[in-house]
C-alpha cells in the first residue's frame, strides 16, 4: 500500500531499488571477502613455510604437513584474488550506483519537490527518469534477476519537511555519521596492527643478533611480509580514505540541514533547493568513492 506521497509508480521504483541495493551488497561483500581470504591466504603461505623449514628435521611428519599447507595457501592467493579482480569491482559500483539513484528520484518524488512538483507530470517524470537509468545498466538485468523484491514500506515522506527527516537526517545521523566511526576504528586496527607487527619484527632482529638465533632470523622476513600484506589490505579498503569522505559529506549535510533551519518560513524554491543540495552532495560522495575503488 501506498504511504504519504506515494503512488503505484513509487512503489514499483522502490521495489526495484530494493532489488538493485540487494545485489549491490552481496557484490560488495563478496569483494570483501575475496580480499580477506586473499590476505588469510598470503600471510598463512609465509607462516607455513617458515614453520616447515623449521620442523622438518625434529618433527618431519609436522614439517611435511606444514609444508603442504603452504603450498595449498599460496596456490589459493590468485584464485581467491579473483573475487576482488577489477571487473568484479566495476560491477559493484554500477550495482550501487543504480542502486543509489532509484532511491535519490524515489526521495525526491515523495517529497513533491524539483522535477516531480507537477502532479499533473510528476508520474510520467518519474518512469521516464527511472527507464531511462535501467536501460542504462540493462546488462546487469542477469545479476538483479535473482533477487526479489524486499517487503518494504514507502519511506514516510510527503514534504519538504518529512524529506528532512527521512532522508537529510536519516543519512547523515544513521549513515554517514556512524560509517565515518566505522572506518575510523577499522583504519586504527590496522595501524595498530602494523605497529605491534613491526615491533615484534625488531625484537626478532635483536633476538637473532645477541643471542645467535637461527631459528629467530628466519621468522624476520615473514613478519616484514605479514606486516606489509596487513598495510596493503588496508590501503585497498581504503579506510582513512572513506574516513575523510564520509566525515566531509557528514559535514556538507550538516550545513544544508542548519541552513533550512534558518529559513522562516520557506518557500517552493527552498524546497527545491534543499533536494537539489542534498542530492547533489550525496551523488558527489558516492560518485568520488566509487570512481576510487575502480581505481584499483
Amino acid at each position: 500500500m501506498s504511504t504519504v506521497g506515494g503512488t503505484a509508480v513509487a512503489e514499483d521504483v522502490w521495489r526495484a531499488q530494493s532489488i538493485w541495493s540487494q545485489a549491490a551488497n552481496r557484490s560488495r561483500a563478496a569483494i570483501a571477502r575475496a580480499r580477506a581470504v586473499t590476505l588469510g591466504c598470503a600471510v598463512a603461505a609465509g607462516v607455513l613455510g617458515v614453520a616447515a623449514s623449521q620442523l622438518m628435521s625434529p618433527l618431519p611428519a609436522l614439517g611435511r604437513s606444514c609444508s603442504f599447507l603452504a603450498l595449498l595457501a599460496a596456490g589459493a592467493v590468485p584464485l581467491a584474488a579473483r573475487g576482488a579482480a577489477p571487473d568484479r569491482v566495476r560491477e559493484w559500483t554500477r550495482l550501487r550506483s543504480v542502486s543509489e539513484e532509484l532511491k535519490s528520484q524515489a526521495y525526491v518524488y515523495l517529497a513533491r519537490v524539483g522535477p516531480y512538483r507537477d502532479p499533473d507530470t510528476r508520474d510520467a517524470e518519474l518512469l521516464s527518469r527511472t527507464d531511462a537509468l535501467l536501460t542504462r545498466a540493462a546488462d546487469l538485468d542477469a545479476v538483479v534477476r535473482q533477487f526479489t523484491p524486499a517487503d518494504r514500506p514507502l519511506p514516510p515522506v510527503g514534504d519538504a519537511a518529512g524529506y528532512v527527516t527521512a532522508r537529510l537526517r536519516g543519512q547523515l545521523d544513521h549513515y554517514y555519521r556512524p560509517k565515518a566511526d566505522e572506518m575510523a576504528r577499522r583504519a586504527r586496527r590496522v595501524e595498530r596492527a602494523g605497529v605491534a607487527l613491526a615491533a615484534l619484527s625488531v625484537l626478532l632482529g635483536a633476538v637473532a643478533g645477541a643471542f645467535a638465533v637461527e631459528q629467530a632470523a628466519a621468522w624476520i622476513p615473514v613478519v616484514a611480509a605479514v606486516s606489509a600484506s596487513v598495510v596493503s589490505h588496508g590501503a585497498s579498503a581504503r579506510y582513512v580514505a572513506l574516513h575523510l569522505e564520509y566525515n566531509t559529506t557528514a559535514a556538507e549535510l550538516e550545513r544544508i540541514l542548519r541552513w533550512w533551519q534558518r529559513l522562516d518560513p520557506t518557500t517552493d524554491a527552498d524546497a527545491d533547493r534543499l533536494a537539489e543540495r542534498t542530492e547533489h552532495v550525496v551523488s558527489v560522495q558516492n560518485e568520488g568513492w566509487m570512481a576510487k575503488w575502480t581505481a584499483d
